[in-house]
């Protein structure tokens, strides 16, 4: 899907959330964002990990309108029912000239690592823990991203708005939303909070990742049995955004 965003017919912001051929509907220069998927958390008793986020790859290009471009978003790890981490998957933009990738994170918990832009960033990593807290790590766009702030998801750099957050889109650059709090879904580029209890026979879940971002381990502290599970939360899926600053 390709979403338009015009303003006063000069700026054009073109958003990609799945894998197709993209010709430039305009000449001109601008800024492509690749950014890779992030991880799912783990549902523990399984593991004690939450999913980190994916690479970061930005890039100034000449755009235009008879050249094609090949992109691949890639999908949000799937948590599940006292699983271990699941992994994000890789986005990609190429012309034949130029290719950018921002990784999925894996299943380490690790970020995912990007390459082919005038900038690069690791994703943050999920929080590993031993007391039942763990968020999912955040996209970086001026720095490798942040690490959860256990038990809420980890916060991209200048992040903007509540977890709630829709993309917020600035000359050439993306600002996010906040990492989830507690059990809390993150905002755009964020990780998902941890939920994490001790009570029995309660069905808890992790909070998803934002667009990027690693999804929050579901740690419930009883030992798995019939009725008794942790559901981590999903990775955020990736994306790709085109922004034109001229036209020609």
């Amino acid at each position: 899907m390709a979403v338009i965003l015009g303003v006063d017919s000069v700026l054009e912001t073109i958003i990609l959330t799945i894998s197709q051929t993209f010709t430039p509907p305009l000449n001109g220069t601008g800024i492509i964002h690749v950014i890779g998927a992030g991880a799912g958390g783990s549902g523990r008793p399984a593991t004690k990990i939450a999913g980190g986020a994916g690479g970061y790859s930005r890039k100034a290009v000449t755009f235009a309108t008879g050249t094609n471009w090949t992109i691949v978003v890639g999908a949000g790890g799937n948590a599940g029912q006292d699983v271990g981490v699941s992994a994000g998957g890789n986005s990609t933009a190429a012309d034949g000239s130029t290719s950018m990738a921002g990784n999925g994170a894996p299943t380490t918990g690790a970020g995912g690592t990007a390459s082919g832009g005038d900038v690069n960033f690791t994703g943050g990593t999920g929080s590993p823990s031993s007391a039942l807290a763990g968020g999912g790590g955040a996209v970086g766009v001026f720095a490798n991203g942040a690490t959860s702030a256990s038990p809420s998801g980890g916060q991209t750099t200048d992040a903007n708005g509540g977890a709630d957050s829709p993309l917020v889109l600035g000359l050439g650059q993306l600002i996010g939303g906040v990492g989830g709090g507690y059990g809390a879904n993150g905002g755009f580029l964020s990780g998902g909070g941890n939920n994490s209890t001790q009570q029995a026979n309660e069905h808890i879940s992790g909070g998803k990742g934002g667009i990027g971002g690693g999804g929050g381990m579901g740690s419930h502290g009883a030992t798995s049995s019939t009725g008794i599970y942790g559901v981590g939360g999903d990775g955020g899926d990736g994306l790709v955004v085109i922004q034109y600053l001229t036209v020609t």
